[in-house]
Parts: C-alpha cells; sequence; structure tokens
C-alpha cells in the first residue's frame, strides 16, 4: 500500500494533475492535449485514467455497460478502492517518484461524487482514499449542467449513454456533490465553453505548477 507519507507534495520529485467532472464533460480530450503539450515540451509525462484496464476496472466497466445487477453501493465501491490500490502502486507512485507529470483521467474525487451520488456517505469515502493515495497538485474540475454532458455523450458516442452511471437524475446527483467540494487544490473551469477556450483555461490552471518541474526533472 501506497504510504500516506507519499502525500508530502514539496517532497514529491514529480506532479500529479487529475481531470474530474461528470460523464461529458470533456475530461478525456483536456487531458489528452494537456499531456501531448507537455510531452512536445520535452517533458516525461504519464497520461491514466480511472477505472483502469485491470481486473477490477474491468469490473467497473460491466457495470457502466449493463447496470449494477445487484451489485450494492459498498461492493462497487470495493472496486474502485482495488482497482485505484493497483493503479497507485504500479503506474502513479512509480512515476511520481521518478520526477514525471502524472496526468490523471478520474481518481478519487469521482468515486466521492459518483458512489457518493449511490447514498454512500461522500466524507467516510474521501476519508478512506485519503488515507492511502497520493494527493495531487492540482484537480482540474470541468463544469458543464447534466444535460449538456448527456447531449454530449449521445452525439458522440454510438452506443449512446451507459446504463450504470449516466442516468438524468444520478448525473444531477453527482454534480451537486462536485459542487459542494471545496479542496484548495480544486481549479474549476466553465467548459460549456468551446474546447480551445478551455484548454486556455487548463492552461493558465496548470502555468505556475508545471513552471517548477523541468523537462530535465527525472
Amino acid at each position: 500500500m501506497t504510504p500516506a507519507a507519499d502525500n508530502d507534495i514539496a517532497k514529491r520529485p514529480g506532479r500529479f494533475v487529475v481531470f474530474e467532472g461528470i460523464d461529458g464533460s470533456g475530461k478525456s480530450t483536456q487531458a489528452r492535449r494537456l499531456a501531448e503539450v507537455l510531452g512536445a515540451e520535452g517533458r516525461e509525462v504519464v497520461l491514466t485514467r480511472e477505472p483502469t484496464d485491470g481486473l477490477w476496472g474491468q469490473k467497473i466497466r460491466q457495470i457502466a455497460a449493463k447496470g449494477r445487477q445487484g451489485i450494492d453501493p459498498r461492493t462497487e465501491l470495493d472496486y474502485f478502492v482495488n482497482d485505484r490500490q493497483e493503479h497507485v502502486d504500479e503506474v502513479i507512485a512509480p512515476a511520481l517518484a521518478a520526477g514525471q507529470v502524472v496526468i490523471c483521467d478520474r481518481y478519487f474525487y469521482s468515486t466521492i461524487a459518483y458512489q457518493g451520488a449511490l447514498g454512500l456517505d461522500p466524507d467516510l469515502i474521501r476519508q478512506e482514499n485519503e488515507g492511502k493515495f497520493p494527493r495531487p497538485d492540482l484537480v482540474i474540475l470541468l463544469e458543464v449542467p447534466p444535460n449538456t454532458g448527456r447531449r454530449r455523450i449521445e452525439a458522440g458516442r454510438a452506443g449512446g449513454t451507459n446504463q450504470g452511471y449516466e442516468g438524468p437524475e444520478f448525473l444531477e446527483r453527482v454534480g451537486a456533490i462536485f459542487a459542494r467540494m471545496d479542496d484548495d487544490n480544486i481549479r474549476r473551469i466553465d467548459a460549456t465553453r468551446p474546447a480551445d477556450e478551455v484548454f486556455e483555461a487548463v492552461l493558465d490552471a496548470c502555468g505556475r505548477l508545471l513552471e517548477s518541474t523541468t523537462k530535465d526533472n527525472k
């Protein structure tokens, strides 16, 4: 398990940027664009996502595709925590220790919001995750209304919205939990604007953080 001491950001060689928001907010697009720009500058970048493609991540993706089919919220939360443990141990922590920039599409803030929307206590979910996983240097929270997110999903995905996580009432609850988060590492960005304008805001949010990371940092 990753020790809590890894949350000493000042002593951590790498930088950790997380993209969050409801489905359809544009997280994956903006995370990819940031990784491309930083890579072109010569930085060592790891672009990753949650859920992963590992065993636990595949279980989560089955829920998204087919619905919960009797899986209770606590079991589902365990899937996310187990998936994150493997992700941190195998990808995130080694990259940060090597001085790389880790860009992650979803992290435990999504777990707080989505599993909180299922009825679990968001504060208890936070405690369970913050105590064992690295804290991001920066969380970019892309904000769009749930109906906007759903329209984007329906327009861009042949199969439409998924069964487990993208229902309209469910996304309303998820968005409400995201709106209540007040962590000092969160930067909120209006993602209803054109993608290029959103990306300019992303670069602005990352600027000061990444100035302290040079492309020579190993």
